[in-house]
């Protein structure tokens, strides 16, 4: 009797440790993989994070170099004598637009690795139209109106929103 006692007893000590260390190892891979979705999911939210950063500066390089459209053309519709660093000043915008233009290139390329389609592409689309509005909205532009840039400026903003919603939805 005395030995099935002892062989009882290691049995009920050998399942219990097996059953603990089933439970561990369980438990543990579940963390971990719980650990490895937190983390991925941290990522992408910092990657969307800097492509909003990365539009947002676009969308102001945009906006500034509007406004100073918008005072240009002003000027040349009141047949004024616009102020002599104008020029300067549209040359500089223009020139920090086009050097934005490869971050909007960066914050599309980071899209394409989230394997958000519908966000790049409104992106593209976004940077298709800001292209359009620089080819028609240059300081040699005689035909240029402050009601074409006013257009252009409201096609801008909603496109603009419109990305920002897609991002907002893929962040939430």
């Amino acid at each position: 009797m005395e030995l099935l006692s002892i062989v009882d007893t290691a049995v009920k000590i050998g399942l219990g440790a097996l059953i603990s260390g089933v439970a561990t190892y369980w438990v543990t891979k579940l963390n971990h993989e719980n650990d490895i979705a937190k983390t991925k999911l941290k990522r992408q939210r910092e990657l969307l994070e800097e492509i909003a950063g990365q539009a947002e500066e676009f969308s102001n390089a945009v906006l500034k170099y509007w406004a100073y459209m918008v005072e240009h053309v002003r000027y040349a519709e009141r047949k004024k004598t616009a102020p002599e660093n104008l020029p300067i000043r549209i040359k500089a915008a223009e020139a920090e637009l086009f050097d934005k233009f490869s971050q909007l290139s960066s914050a599309e390329g980071k899209l394409i690795l989230l394997g958000s389609v519908k966000a790049q592409e409104l992106l593209r689309e976004y940077g298709e139209y800001i292209k359009e509005f620089k080819r028609s909205a240059w300081h040699g532009n005689t035909s240029l109106s402050e009601s074409d840039l006013d257009t252009y400026r409201a096609v801008i903003l909603a496109k603009r929103k419109i990305l920002y919603e897609e991002l907002r939805s893929i962040y939430a």
